[in-house]
């Protein structure tokens, strides 16, 4: 069972955030959640910042790993999935983009591409739960799930951009910056971030985005590590009028 957030922590937040025309929420994965590879993390993390505004939730996703655990490959380190469980009545309608995020460069077969390119060929979105342990009986259960891993979406998913999913991953992962292992060169990769946009079916309130953040959970390689939020949370919430929304 995962971790559950302090009582008074999640009540301020969620007062505050009840009434929040533009939200913007971070919380940082460093919580062992499962694996294939049982060794210490050592360093092993990851970030998502979550920005909501109406029905479209921006996902800027960042591996922040300052090592690997023992015996790690190259293609383990990368950060590949992203899942998370949307409100029931609530689902992913399109995954409209994803871009290398600022400050960050493509490895490997993408070495010519920079922050805001697309590598969206690689990378698809999925209602219909995840693989392994992200399955829909197994311990980390996600219904929505952003992946570049082609163990991923075990039913209906969808290309960011559009068409059947079609991944090679976990290559077209994220890697941390600095690298810590090196990718191939004829092998996709980012490092450090990846910015998706998706469209909802609806909307969600403060208090949703959340529950989201903290119940997400990431997943390095190919089944090799899961990480979710730790406990005590660290998040930090970040309420902004419309007008100042960070572009």
């Amino acid at each position: 069972m995962r971790p559950s957030h302090s009582a008074p922590v999640a009540l301020l937040l969620l007062l505050m955030l009840s009434a929040t025309a533009h939200a913007e929420f971070l919380v940082n994965y460093t919580h062992d959640a499962g694996g294939t590879n049982t060794d210490p993390l050592n360093g092993l993390a990851a970030r998502a910042t979550y920005d909501l505004s109406g029905n479209t939730l921006s996902v800027l996703v960042e591996n922040t790993s300052t090592g690997v655990p023992t015996s790690f490959a190259a293609a383990d380190s990368l950060l590949v999935s992203l899942g998370f469980n949307l409100p029931v009545g609530v689902s992913i309608f399109s995954g409209n983009t994803a871009t290398i995020g600022s400050g960050s460069v493509g490895l490997g077969s993408w070495a010519a591409r920079s922050a805001g390119d697309s590598v969206a060929e690689q990378w698809l979105w999925t209602n219909d739960y995840g693989g392994d342990l992200m399955d829909s009986d197994q311990p980390l259960a996600t219904r929505q799930v952003i992946s570049t891993s082609d163990g991923q979406g075990s039913g209906v998913s969808t290309l960011f951009g559009g068409g059947s999913a079609n991944v090679d991953g976990p290559y077209g992962g994220i890697a941390a910056n600095p690298v810590l292992l090196a990718v191939p060169q004829s092998k996709p990769a980012v490092s450090n971030s990846i910015l998706f946009t998706l469209t909802l079916n609806g909307t969600l309130s403060g208090a949703d985005l959340v529950q989201v953040a903290n119940d997400a959970v990431v997943e390095f390689g190919s089944n090799a590590r899961y990480l979710d939020a730790p406990e005590p949370a660290t998040l930090l919430l970040v309420l902004l009028p419309l007008t100042l929304r960070r572009r």
